[in-house]
């Protein structure tokens, strides 16, 4: 089909200068970026409002594009079993009802012909319907959910539940099921062109660029000054929740993640702006869809990817990318030759993004304060100040200890440590290579360095580093030469060390560590033998039929022997009574966790418990070991790929608290929440009558965690300071107290 442009809004505004250039050099210019064509989905998504953008229970609603969005969604096959089928049913079929468009219809799964159907009920709040399905016994059946009006007020449907017992039974509110169809098409090559201030050419039927399916890349080549991106909403968005990302990568370098988050990147009130001052976005020439602006590096982009949050039920809308450049590429489309007014240039000016500006932490907190929510750490008795050491990312694991003999620690993380310039407690921390140049990873990748540990490992009395590479790569450690400056000796521990979350401890309680890890299938440790230079000794834990995932790996004394357990989410090892004795008795458990997992009395019964978060997911957790076996109890859902865990009491009220936060790109962009910030937080435990509660407490929002968490006095306060190394860089956090 032909191109057709369509101008909805034609006014060109007087030039005004561009800031920043030489006299006679040329300006950049507006053009749009030729974007893949889009797959025109249905309106349908899991929402928390309703067509008065009120607070409601999660569910399934039409609103996901609007009220003028339109679609059919579909339920699975199903054999009508009993007599009555009922369900929840809101919304409206048009100003005054009765335009036959918004329905529920059971229908006939072979033949496709309408069985039964009932109406929007013309109400905002959920109703009670029900079906009399005693005369279609045993035939197969489909419900179909239909929005056919594309108006902009009383246009739209929602359904709580549906109950088929005992072939279908739906309840939204705990989201979409995934074998609910909701067909996609390609949509036309219609573009529509919106001239004024910044200009737009969009695809005149696509809701959104982003797919039901999550995510699109769209090829670049080129460089430029600034990024708009047209429409940044969602429907019903909540303030501080991120929707999705914007990533920009580059030929060369690492790329730069946008979160598109309500109230900052992205606006949820769909007609009107959002009400905080942090609010990133300008209306444009369409008076229902805004932009947002981006400064990315001077570097040559080689892609943008545009990113939803599938947990998030909400797909963000963005219709349209123009690019202020220089460049001219095949990928760049000619628009109008138009500038924006004195005032929006101002705008623009002060409120372009670019990685690192403005400070998401104080974003979150003036989104916070406008819309009536509580400062990060308003109920919290213990804050941090923060010191960012490197933003290089050295590594995925940090070690402390004095490693240059000064009497003060000092942080390890890759091939650096780093230490103060004077010995004071805040000086500025400076950076030593131990092996000549220091080596930086790329951050769209992985390092060789997933763990870092303190110890001396030959008994000299310098401290060494003990480096755990990528999982299924060699382990080495370096060893501290005792004085300033010299290079350090590499040597090989092991060849090969499996597990994401190995650990150096004392397990056999003889004052010396060993490090827990997979030897391939099989739960093992390792030790320097007579000459620590050479490869390590190593033996088998567990036995040639236990089990050996690659997540999930803790100690502590799970049946309160006095002897040190090892702990997967698979079940226990437990020590035996006779040292050396091999292989150690395993226990079948399902335990929750796939990094590290803590084993405390929780809940102060007498019985050890397990704490465990997800790697790569959602999720923490605490397992309690009851006489019927193991319980799990959810803590949290919000935090996604929380790869490290630390037990450890914070505030020093004699329980223990734990330390964890997001692993960013522990998979490049492609683990769920990924766009999401940067968070590293702490869980503050309270007990009463033996019922266990958990409060969260943001320490940053821009630094989160690698594959663990350093707890230590730093500075010799007696209070606990957290030390994190990844893709952010590497980041101490110095305890204020209360």
């Amino acid at each position: 089909m032909s191109t057709t442009t369509r101008i909805i809004v034609a006014a060109v505004l007087a030039t005004v200068p561009k800031a920043g250039l030489a006299e006679n050099a040329p300006s950049p210019t507006y053009k749009a970026l030729q974007c893949p064509a889009p797959t025109v989905g249905t309106t349908w998504a899991i929402l928390e409002r309703d067509g008065a953008n009120r607070q409601v229970q999660p569910y399934l609603s039409s609103l996901g594009q609007g009220e003028t969005g339109t679609g059919v969604v579909s339920s699975p096959p199903f054999k009508i079993g009993d007599d009555t089928l009922t369900f929840t049913l809101c919304g409206h079929d048009g100003q005054g009802g009765s335009r036959g468009e918004n329905y529920i219809a059971l229908v006939d799964a072979r033949k496709g012909n309408v069985l039964l159907k009932t109406m929007a009920p013309g109400n905002d709040a959920l109703q009670e319907r029900s079906w009399d399905t005693s005369q279609f016994p045993g035939i197969q059946a489909r419900i179909e959910v239909h929005d056919g009006l594309a108006e902009g007020a009383f246009a739209w449907l929602g359904v709580g539940k549906i109950d088929a017992s005992p072939s279908l039974v739906v309840d939204f509110s705990k989201g979409m099921p995934k074998d609910w169809e909701r067909p996609e098409r390609s949509a036309e090559a219609q573009y529509e062109v919106i001239a004024g201030g910044i200009p737009f050419q969009r695809h005149a039927e696509a809701f959104t660029l982003i797919p039901n399916t999550g995510s699109v890349e769209i090829p670049c080549g080129f460089a430029a000054k600034r990024l708009y991106f047209l429409g940044c909403t969602v429907a019903g968005g909540k303030p501080l929740t991120t929707y999705g990302g914007i990533e920009i990568h580059y030929r060369t370098g690492s790329p730069e993640v946008f979160p598109l988050m309500c109230g900052f990147t992205l606006d949820g009130r769909q007609k009107l702006l959002g009400r905080s001052k942090a609010m990133h976005l300008h209306p444009s020439a369409d008076p229902f869809q805004h932009y947002l602006a981006i400064a990315p590096r001077a570097d040559e982009i080689e892609k943008i990817r545009l990113v939803a949050t599938p947990s998030k039920y909400l797909v963000p809308r963005i219709t349209a990318i123009t690019c202020e450049t220089l460049a001219t590429s095949a990928r760049l489309l000619p628009l109008p030759d138009t500038s924006p007014a004195a005032d929006e240039a101002t705008w623009i000016a002060a409120h372009t993004i670019s990685a690192g500006v403005p400070a998401l932490g104080d974003v979150m907190d003036e989104i916070r304060a406008a819309n009536g929510m509580p400062p990060t750490e308003a109920d919290s008795a213990v804050h941090f100040r923060k010191y960012t050491l490197d933003t290089a990312f050295r590594s995925e694991g940090v070690a402390v200890a004095d490693f240059n003999g000064d009497g003060q620690l000092d942080i390890a993380a890759g091939n650096v440590y780093y230490h103060r310039s004077d010995g004071g407690a805040r000086a500025d921390w400076k950076r030593q290579p131990m092996l000549g140049e220091p080596k930086e990873f790329p951050r769209l990748g992985y390092s060789d360095a997933f763990l870092c540990f303190a110890d001396d490992l030959n008994g000299d009395g310098a401290i060494d580093l003990l480096v755990v590479g990528f999982p299924g790569g060699e382990t080495r450690w370096l060893e501290n030469p005792g004085k300033g400056g010299a290079v350090w000796k590499t040597h090989l521990a092991l060849a090969q060390t499996g597990s994401e979350s190995p650990a150096l401890v004392d397990l056999d309680g003889d004052g010396r560590q060993e490090l827990l890890f997979m030897d391939g299938q099989r739960c093992s440790v390792a030790r320097p033998g007579p000459d620590p230079t050479q490869p390590w000794i190593t033996q088998a834990l567990a036995g040639p039929d236990d089990p050996g995932p690659a997540h999930g790996l803790g100690t502590g004394d799970v049946n309160g022997d006095g002897r040190t357990d090892v702990v997967i989410p698979n079940g226990w090892w437990e020590a035996p009574a006779e040292a050396g004795k091999l292989p150690w008795l395993f226990h079948k458990a399902d335990l929750f966790g796939g990094a590290q997992l803590c084993v405390y009395d929780f809940d102060g019964d007498g019985g050890a418990d397990v704490l465990g978060s997800s790697a790569h997911g959602y999720g923490i957790s605490w397992c309690e070991q009851t006489p019927a076996g193991w319980q799990t109890h959810e803590i949290d859902t919000s935090l996604s790929q929380t790869h490290a865990l630390h037990l450890v009491d914070l505030n020093g009220d004699g329980l223990m608290d734990f330390v964890t936060g997001k692993r960013v790109w522990a998979h490049n962009g492609h683990d769920p929440g990924s766009c999401e910030p940067a968070e590293l937080c702490w869980f503050e435990q309270t007990r009463a009558n033996g019922q266990v509660s958990w409060t969260k407490h943001l320490a940053d929002v821009d630094s989160g965690v690698g594959l663990h968490v350093v707890v230590a006095d730093l500075n010799g306060d007696k209070l606990p300071d957290l030390v994190t190394s990844n893709k952010t860089g590497v980041h101490y956090f110095e305890q204020a107290g209360k």
